[in-house]
């Protein structure tokens, strides 16, 4: 009997050493309030500043559940204490205070926090929970980086930037979402805009889908190595530059580009070999060098630019381009046809109703789509081009009839644009003709 009193004493005593919690702490005296320093769990209520988060950094290091929830972080001025910076702003986590924690799993933030600075959290192996604020403005570079446990981070409306390698080398990172969503194994960043640094992401290959809404920037390498599979950009209206090696090495199958995309950086979507088909929207102008090298899986572009872009080195470097439909504008036909590396593609025309693709809409066209009915053509040679009617995955009639009415009414527009320039030719010729002297 005495043995288990023992015993049960012995563990009362080991989780209270365990779990510690100090209330009405006051900045820069945490380290006054807590007497055992082989504590496991700290909850903090009150105020704390940068010399607290030394304190933590250097004598709790069996810590594995970190709460601030109910603590609010001051300024503080004076020595050096991380990262060779002497002024810490309030409310915000000092840099590289909380890295390198080796035993962290946990960690609850103050409500007031606007700010991770760089650094804060990054090489904690063990973090796997951490809350963040939807004050949450800023995070910083590497904050989070090889955080090798981490698997979701939920994100409030408010955040405009993620750092630099802010969560890059983390392998477990599947979702990042907004706080209170429902979304599974999705990421929803939402903020009035939204700044995504270089390599934010990079190396995160169980990251699988990301939507970024709304996006004013991102940089070189920002989504790089990341096992993504699908990506809409389509609605990011602030975006005109796809950076420099910014979607390389992914696992992408469906992509849509921002709709005022001007420029395409080098190697922007080098490697990604699971992608068939994309759109080029109607404002690009240059894509830069290997952007699109080693695109094994492309089966089609589709090129809205009437100007054709201008190319850096190689854009294309290892793909099949023989075996890859281009389909452009029928107006800018000829001049893909004659241009330097896109002349490489299979190029046809976008034109409703020329279902060969050669820019023209005639009795070739009509010939194919009955050969195809007859069973003597395959409508998969010709990209959907033989599907005229909008909404009809069928070659019948109606495609050989719209397409007829298509050669008409070019008719009937050639005639009246004849008719009427034969009119204005007659009256300039009677206008100038010279009145009779009387």
């Amino acid at each position: 009997m005495q043995r288990i009193i023992l015993a049960i004493t012995a563990m009362v005593m080991t989780l209270t050493a365990a779990a510690y919690t100090v209330t009405h702490c006051q900045a820069g005296q945490l380290a006054l309030r807590v007497d055992d320093c082989d504590i496991t769990s700290l909850e903090v209520q009150g105020y704390m500043d940068a010399r607290d988060f030394r304190f933590i950094a250097d004598s709790l290091r069996q810590l594995t559940q970190l709460d601030l929830s109910q603590t609010s972080i001051q300024d503080y001025k004076g020595e050096s204490l991380f990262a060779n910076v002497s002024e810490y702003a309030a409310n915000q986590i000092p840099p590289m205070s909380l890295a390198s924690m080796l035993e962290l799993t946990t960690v609850k933030l103050p409500n007031t926090v606007v700010a991770l600075c760089d650094g804060c959290m990054s090489g904690c192996p063990q973090l796997s929970v951490i809350e963040l604020p939807n004050s949450l403005t800023h995070i910083g570079d590497y904050a989070f980086s090889g955080c090798e446990r981490l698997t979701q981070v939920n994100v409030g409306m408010a955040l405009e930037r993620i750092g630099d390698g802010a969560f890059s080398n983390c392998p477990n990172l599947k979702t990042i979402q907004l706080a209170q969503s429902s979304l599974d194994m999705t990421s929803t960043l939402a903020s009035a805009t939204l700044h995504i640094g270089n390599r934010a992401f990079a190396n995160c290959p169980q990251l699988e889908t990301l939507s970024l809404t709304p996006l004013g920037s991102m940089g070189n390498e920002a989504l790089a190595e990341t096992g993504l599979t699908h990506l809409d950009l389509s609605k990011e209206t602030q975006l005109d530059t796809l950076p420099d090696w910014a979607l390389s090495n992914t696992s992408l199958t469906q992509l849509a580009l921002p709709p005022h995309l001007r420029f395409i950086g080098q190697g922007a979507l080098m490697n990604d070999d699971a992608l068939t088909q994309f759109t080029l929207p109607a404002t690009l102008r240059h894509i830069d060098s290997y952007a699109m090298a080693y695109m094994t899986g492309l089966q089609q572009i589709e090129s809205k630019p009437t100007q054709v872009p201008t190319l850096g080195d190689s854009v294309w470097y290892g793909v099949e381009q023989n075996k890859v439909k281009l389909n452009v504008s029928p107006q800018s036909l000829n001049d893909y046809r004659l241009a330097l590396q896109w002349c490489n593609f299979l190029i046809g025309s976008l034109q409703n109703g020329d279902v060969n693709g050669d820019g023209s809409i005639d009795i070739a066209d009509v010939n194919i789509l009955i050969n195809i009915m007859l069973g003597r053509d395959n409508a998969d040679n010709y990209d959907g081009r033989a599907y005229v009617t909008a909404g009809d995955t069928e070659v019948d009639i109606a495609d050989v009839n719209a397409v007829i009415n298509i050669m008409v009414g070019k008719a009937r527009a050639l005639r009246k644009a004849a008719e009427e320039a034969a009119k204005r030719a007659q009256q300039t010729t009677h206008a100038a003709t010279p009145t009779a002297i009387r």
